[in-house]
């Protein structure tokens, strides 16, 4: 960002006004009045740096939440391939927009087993299992690991959809994202399986009888 107050060019990368997870925003800012030091170089700490800050953040999570909207959002999803690891650091870092920034995600899912990550989390509940109470994901080192997962095979005998992650920043992302929508987030690899409601009977107990036949080779 460029910033200018009253229209006097100040500083040609002012980081103070957007956080890093937007670094890819271009754009300019002008100010009637902010606190300079002697040699009009550099920024005075100022709560009016944090106003605008939090005002600008909110403008550009707006403008995103619109255009991913948009009935045709190839717009969306070109931004997505761009710039989706980069916004995919924001839960850890924005904690007061975190909902905001989690409903711009976008994932890859068992849905249709293709490596674009082109589902938004409002359409996973979407298609959520009648009495299905939980997100489910797995994480890899490649799409194609996560899909052939061991850990998912359970869900895929009971149409159950889960996401699956592959980016380098994927693990580290699910540590900060714990719910969305009031839905907690699971990893099926690891604790214990807990389908919740939309688990089936016949399901279960094949699995117990499975577990029961392994326990001399555990």
């Amino acid at each position: 960002l460029k910033l200018y107050i009253q229209r006097v060019f100040i500083m040609d990368e002012a980081e103070q006004f957007l956080p890093l997870y937007l670094r890819f925003v271009k754009g300019v800012i002008d100010s009637n009045d902010l606190s300079l030091n002697i040699s009009r170089e550099i920024l005075q700490k100022d709560p009016v740096i944090d106003k605008m800050r939090g005002a600008l953040t909110k403008r550009v999570l707006d403008t995103l939440g619109k255009m991913a909207k948009q009935e045709d959002s190839e717009d969306y999803a070109t931004f997505w391939k761009a710039f989706g690891q980069v916004l995919k650091e924001g839960p850890a870092e924005d904690f007061a927009n975190k909902e905001q920034i989690a409903k711009l995600l976008r994932f890859a899912t068992t849905h249709d087993d293709r490596d674009e990550q082109a589902h938004a989390l409002d359409d996973y509940i979407g298609r959520m299992k009648e009495g299905q109470e939980k997100i489910f994901y797995v994480v890899a080192d490649t799409h194609n690991t996560a899909k052939n997962s061991p850990h998912i095979e359970v869900f895929r005998k009971q149409g159950i959809e889960v996401l699956l992650l592959s980016d380098r920043i994927d693990d580290w992302l699910m540590s900060h994202l714990n719910e969305y929508d009031g839905k907690q987030f699971q990893d099926v690899a690891k604790g214990e399986l807990d389908l919740g409601k939309a688990d089936d009977e016949e399901a279960k107990k094949e699995r117990e009888e499975t577990a029961e036949k392994m326990k001399p080779l555990v």
